[in-house]
């Protein structure tokens, strides 16, 4: 049945087009012709009479204040100011418990306005559904943006980036959890930097990244996890190749890392001078956790033995594809068997190398004491850096950096492939950092390929936040059962992971203190355990600062994209159109009965 609307206009257009065209047909002059054209308007003037159009009924705007939303924020005409618990007293602000609320309360809001730092983690879980504006106020001097390191197998180098506000000139500094000075490095304008040491004896330690002001003064001291990870059986790595020095020193590399090492170097003339009864079959590959071979080898290798190999990959080994000459189609397509999709490789590019360390005495405490017996002058700081050279190639999304050069560049990375991972190594002449005394260097790199592609243990180890910051909610995921948490005081709570994470087993968990948290997962073996650290809020304030602005920022953004909410409208009185419409008819027929109109 149509609306009631659809119908009297119906009705009322035939009965005004009825008469209209029944004084046209009466008789066709300028007299006639005004009398049609007041019908049609009388019959207008109805329809608004029965049916006033509808009037948008004005909205406001709501003003949010937040943390450090200035003390004399005030609502100007068409605002209204409301005041979220971390926002100072305001002056006629109205106080509610979260965003939500504000909205419930204020349902004529047609827009946000946000005020201060910007919307905390519980204010950004669900949209607003109306455009929302946000400016960002200026960073607080000191480290804004800090990425702590990954965790970092015994003996090798780890590495840490930074930003600071407000610095430029000063330093960064980072102390071992003795308080030594490890590694320095001066804040250029941009305010970025990149500190690094040694990791020494397993577990979990705090370091600190000490920043200082032009002056020398102590402006943050922020404390920074590192896991050092202690395999609780060596890696069992298989060389496969030709007689070389890259092979010579990845030898050395693998034997001062403790690593169970096999080898087979073909020196030609069916002469082999690695381990003897070594083969890629399916049997001896399941055994082995990474196999580093060179690209001519791969190339010439027997289809059983390719294919054994990318059956190993599929099912979790670890496989690094050493380059020593140009990449050519074949080559190419031998790695893609592997799950290596990469393009190019022909062209040589120069690599960059950083600095080893800021002066002699962060490179001294991040090597450890020397033997008695080398001399002082013996790999110097001021030593020359070897010229290396990379072949470049051109990867995917899907192609993860394992390895970079100072500038960026890749030099080794992987993709997944199954279970395990397929990397490739772009330096033919890595061995020349151990001739030229960077051998810590050297080790670095190639401890950080093997450790990103090798076979995954099988001990539990969850996933967690890089920073985890007291008072704040946190995820951690890699969870099943029943799973709880131990805090630094013996508390113990549990967690219950969600559903809608699936596999990836996450449940939420708010630390109240800091201080060194573990995580107790049950098992059909036990129980087993993952310490991970909580940091103090007041050491990464100005982190959080930023964070919660960029946050705010694209939460706003998406906001605004959306559909806003449509106006609140109501009818506008009748009585305007009823005195027209009477009006309108008064005179229509004061001129009916004036002119007289008759039939022509």
């Amino acid at each position: 049945m149509p609306a009631p609307e659809t119908l009297a206009a119906v009705l009322i257009a035939l009965a005004a087009l009825a008469a209209a065209a029944r004084w046209l047909l009466m008789r066709r002059d300028a007299k006639t012709a005004a009398l049609a054209a007041l019908t049609l308007a009388s019959g207008a003037l109805l329809y608004l009479t029965l049916f006033p159009p509808h009037l948008a009924v004005g909205g406001e705007t709501l003003l949010v204040a937040t943390a450090e939303t200035p003390p004399g924020t005030k609502a100007g005409p068409g605002e209204r100011l409301i005041a979220l618990p971390e926002a100072p007293r305001l002056e006629g602000a109205e106080r509610v418990p979260d965003l939500a609320t504000g909205l419930r309360r204020h349902t004529r809001t047609q827009a946000l306005r946000i005020l201060g730092r910007g919307l905390t983690a519980r204010d950004r879980d669900a949209a607003a559904g109306i455009p929302a504006t946000f400016k960002p106020l200026p960073l607080p001097r000191g480290l804004v943006r800090l990425d702590p390191p990954a965790d970092t197998p015994a003996g090798a180098i780890f590495a840490l980036g930074g930003e600071a506000a407000g610095m430029e000139g000063g330093s960064a500094e980072l102390l071992d959890p003795s308080g030594a000075r490890v590694d320095r490095r001066v804040i250029a304008g941009e305010g970025v930097f990149t500190l690094g040491a040694a990791a020494r004896a397993p577990g979990l330690a705090l370091f600190t990244l000490r920043l200082r002001g032009k002056d020398g003064a102590i402006v943050s001291d922020t404390p920074v996890p590192l896991r050092t990870l202690a395999a609780p059986e060596p890696l069992k790595l298989l060389l496969v190749g030709a007689p070389s020095p890259e092979a010579k020193y990845l030898r050395r590399w693998a034997e001062d890392s403790g690593i169970a090492l096999q080898s087979r170097l073909a020196a030609g003339g069916g002469v082999d001078l690695g381990d003897a009864q070594v083969s890629l079959d399916a049997g001896a590959l399941k055994d082995l956790d990474v196999v580093v071979i060179d690209d001519r080898t791969l190339a010439g290798l027997g289809g059983g033995s390719r294919a054994a190999l990318a059956q190993a990959v599929a099912g979790g080994l670890g496989v690094v594809v050493r380059m020593t000459a140009p990449a050519t189609a074949g080559s190419r397509e031998s790695w893609r068997a592997l799950g290596l999709m990469v393009e190019g490789g022909g062209d040589v590019a120069p690599v960059a190398l950083a600095p080893l360390a800021a002066d002699q005495e962060a490179l001294e405490q991040r090597r450890g004491p020397a033997a008695p017996d080398v001399p002082d002058d013996l790999n110097a700081l001021e030593d020359p850096a070897p010229d290396l050279g990379r072949w470049t190639v051109k990867a995917g999304a899907d192609f993860v950096p394992a390895v970079t050069d100072a500038e960026g560049a890749v030099i080794a990375g992987w993709q997944q492939r199954g279970q395990g991972r397929a990397g490739l190594w772009t330096l033919a002449n890595s061995f020349a950092l151990v001739l030229s005394g960077q051998e810590e260097r050297y080790y670095q790199w190639w401890s950080a390929m093997v450790s990103a592609v090798a076979r995954p243990g099988r001990e539990f180890r969850a996933e967690v936040p890089p920073l985890v910051i007291a008072g704040e909610r946190t995820a951690l995921c890699g969870l099943t059962g029943s799973p709880r948490v131990r805090a630094p005081d013996g508390a113990e709570v549990a967690l219950a992971i969600d559903p809608a994470a699936g596999p990836r087993g996450c449940a939420t968990y708010w630390p109240k203190a800091e201080g060194v948290h573990t995580i107790i997962q049950p098992g059909k073996e036990g129980e087993r355990s993952f310490a991970f650290a909580v940091l103090p809020a007041a050491g990464l304030d100005a982190i959080a600062k930023r964070e919660t602005a960029e946050a705010t920022a694209r939460w706003a953004a998406a906001q605004s994209a959306s559909q806003p909410r449509g106006a609140p409208e109501r009818r506008g009185p009748a009585w305007p159109w009823l005195l027209g419409w009477l009006a309108l008819s008064a005179a229509l027929w004061f001129a009916e009965h004036r002119w007289r109109v008759s039939p022509a």
